[in-house]
């Protein structure tokens, strides 16, 4: 991934000592450029130039976020992706080639978090990554504890548990409750602004990174699959409202009496 530099000077290290990342990338050049950026921003940067060094690394100590890079040479940082999201949630930022849509795709599927493009503009990579580690939960220099589930009606044994932390929805019985990447982005940010109407605009930009398009039904698609694991009668959704014309009103997680 070639980096497109900027003259940032600006020391913002506050909050962001110690946080770990690994950058994968074969071009030592643009690792280099990387890391001396990321370091002079506070924060840790452990390299791999491809996959095998990569799984090493990442199999020996804890990273906070991955950037990846998704062509290394004659290998590419799919499979690597695909292994870490079996036993890991660690967010995954990755590079992909101008235009190239359906890296963008695959990569999500496979579980990255957010992405960037080539050239990277650095300045926008220290963005992101700050994003996703207040997101995450992991901005400071250790791994924040998942948050105290909090019940709907003060019994934990009939309550829906959700950790946007660790990404786990557990259901009244206590059954985890399988979220595909996608699902869970958005009802993170639905859960975040419970009791206020979303629009879809601004849900397209927060969970897809992307601009909304009145053609576009992905968002709408995944809705209708988490009304299907949370509502008690999907046909008629009260946990997840459509809000003609506007979005979505998450209204909290039903209680099971």
């Amino acid at each position: 991934m070639a980096p497109a530099m900027e003259a940032d000077q600006t020391d913002e290290t506050t909050g962001d000592s110690a946080v770990s990342l690994l950058l994968v990338d074969d071009d030592a050049e643009i690792r280099s450029e990387v890391r001396e950026y990321l370091e002079a921003h506070g924060f840790e940067i452990s390299e791999a130039p491809d996959t095998r060094s990569a799984k090493a690394l990442f199999g020996s100590r804890h990273f906070n976020l991955v950037i990846l890079d998704l062509w290394l040479g004659k290998e590419n940082g799919f499979d690597f992706l695909r292994d870490i999201r079996q036993t890991h949630s660690t967010p995954c930022i990755m590079v992909t080639a101008h235009g190239e849509a359906t890296d963008k795709v695959v990569g999500l599927e496979l579980g990255a978090d957010d992405y960037v493009v080539k050239p990277v503009n650095l300045r926008e990579l220290l963005a992101r990554i700050r994003a996703l580690l207040r997101r995450s939960g992991r901005s400071g220099s250790e791994p924040q504890p998942a948050a105290s589930p909090k019940p709907e009606n003060g019994d934990n044994a009939t309550s829906w548990r959700f950790d946007p932390v660790r990404r786990n929805l557990l259901s009244p019985e206590g059954e985890l409750v399988p979220l595909t990447t996608a699902e869970c982005d958005l009802l993170i940010e639905l859960v975040a602004h419970e009791g206020r109407p979303q629009t879809r605009e601004d849900l397209c930009r927060r969970v897809f990174n992307r601009q909304w398009q009145p053609y576009d039904r992905s968002l709408d698609s995944i809705v209708v699959k988490l009304r299907r694991k949370l509502e008690p009668n999907p046909d008629h959704p009260m946990v997840i409202k459509t809000i003609r014309g506007k979005g979505y009103l998450f209204t909290g997680f039903p209680s099971e009496q």
